[in-house]
């Protein structure tokens, strides 16, 4: 054997043996590389689905509810210390934007504001009997305020009588006044009392919606018409120089006409 074959001999044994061991252990690294990308693969298979998240349902609904008192304070904020917007009466139909405990949060003519809870209901009011157009009355059913303004029986609040102006008994501006303004008076009270027949007419206030019926509207009383024998009696009453026609637009009147005081 040459000295050549006598050294290389031993590296070619010992490649052969490399290559013995390398090949089994290359072997057993991929097995367990497949073995590892299959479990890897369905883990993610069991673990990578979830159902889409859904959020609550957002609604929003306009709730209505009704005034139950008589004369209820809309306010600027949830307290009774805030400044008053203006007054509601009872059955105006509000929108309900929060409750907050004792003050829920609403929406009416007057605007965004604040209002007792307890002053607050969903039931609306109760469905009166509509009045006619024209109502038939009794003599006893009216009484006369003054010239312009009567009291019938059953309804919650003095009428002011539209379309004209009586002058006033009551903090006349002139002693002309005050006797014209009783002359009218007596005058109106005759034609109701000699009456063959007596209509009456409700007409809406010319205010501001939402105040009719309080303070802030015609101090409080309702608006109609009155018709004596088929004739309205502040026609009669313009025809006898004992008022004046006096129009009002939709929401308000102009002041009223100085006729008796020089």
């Amino acid at each position: 054997m040459s000295v050549t074959r006598a050294i290389t001999a031993p590296r070619r044994a010992v490649r052969r043996a490399q290559r013995q061991i390398m090949v089994p252990l290359v072997i057993a690294v991929a097995f367990f590389a497949l073995i590892g990308s299959f479990f890897d693969s369905t883990s993610s298979r069991s673990t990578s689905y979830s159902p889409p998240a859904t959020s609550a349902p957002q609604t929003t609904s306009s709730a209505y509810v009704y005034v139950t008192g008589t004369r209820v304070n809309q306010r600027d904020g949830p307290s009774a210390s805030n400044p008053v917007m203006g007054v509601l009466v009872e059955g105006t139909r509000v929108q309900l934007l929060r409750d907050q405990g004792q003050w829920a949060q609403i929406r009416s003519d007057l605007g965004t504001g604040w209002m007792s809870s307890s002053f607050l209901s969903s039931n609306g009011p109760a469905v009166a009997q509509p009045t006619p157009p024209d109502r038939t009355l009794r003599s006893s059913d009216v009484r006369v305020i003054d010239g312009d303004t009567v009291d019938i029986r059953g309804l919650p609040a003095n009428v002011r009588l539209v379309g004209f102006n009586a002058p006033e008994t009551w903090r006349s501006s002139c002693t002309a006044e005050r006797q014209v303004g009783e002359r009218a008076t007596a005058r109106l009270s005759q034609l109701v009392r000699n009456a063959a027949s007596i209509e009456f007419e409700r007409v809406a206030c010319s205010c501001r919606p939402g105040t009719e019926g309080t303070d802030r509207c015609n101090f409080g009383r309702l608006c109609g018409s009155l018709f004596v024998d088929g004739q309205d009696v502040g026609r009669t009453l313009i025809g006898e120089g004992l008022a004046v026609p006096y129009r009002c637009g939709r929401t308000s009147c102009p002041p009223r006409p100085q006729a008796w005081c020089g």
